[in-house]
């Protein structure tokens, strides 16, 4: 039996194999977006080292696996007292590990790390709906 992706030492294709783009993707940022009830929680002392955990990860991530820099940020959230799901470690490591970068903002638009331009999009649907079933302006498939 043949395949037309190529295989790597462990008999699985590799990501690049399956995706072609993935070998000439731009570089990305990775935009964490918090939560404004998670600040208000954790208040403005263990949201800085949050944000500084994960701008530190993002750096040593260049260096490590992403197990290594989910551990890295575990270490640097318990050294403060700040304790998030187990899954937001990996996910976090996740999104930094082939990062060029990290932006860091709140779901309100405010900016905690990085580019200013780079905010959470807040979407506002410019098309009211209508609960009338007789609105001329209600589709008829709603």
């Amino acid at each position: 039996m043949t395949t037309d992706a190529p295989e790597n030492s462990t008999g699985e294709t590799s990501d690049v194999d399956a995706n072609p783009a993935a070998k000439i993707a731009p570089a990305r940022i990775a935009h964490i977006v918090l939560s404004e009830s998670f600040v208000e929680h954790h208040g403005p002392e263990h949201v800085q080292a949050y944000v500084d955990a994960v701008v530190a990860a993002q750096v040593d991530a260049q260096t490590m696996d992403e197990d290594a820099v989910a551990t890295r940020i575990r270490e640097r959230l318990d050294a403060v007292g700040l304790a998030i799901p187990d899954e937001s470690y990996r996910n976090l490591a996740k999104q930094v590990h082939d990062s060029t970068g990290v932006a860091i903002s709140t779901d309100g638009g405010e900016v905690l790390h990085g580019d200013p331009a780079v905010s959470a999009d807040v979407h506002e649907p410019d098309v009211r709906g209508t609960d009338d079933p007789d609105d001329p302006d209600r589709p008829f498939y709603s």
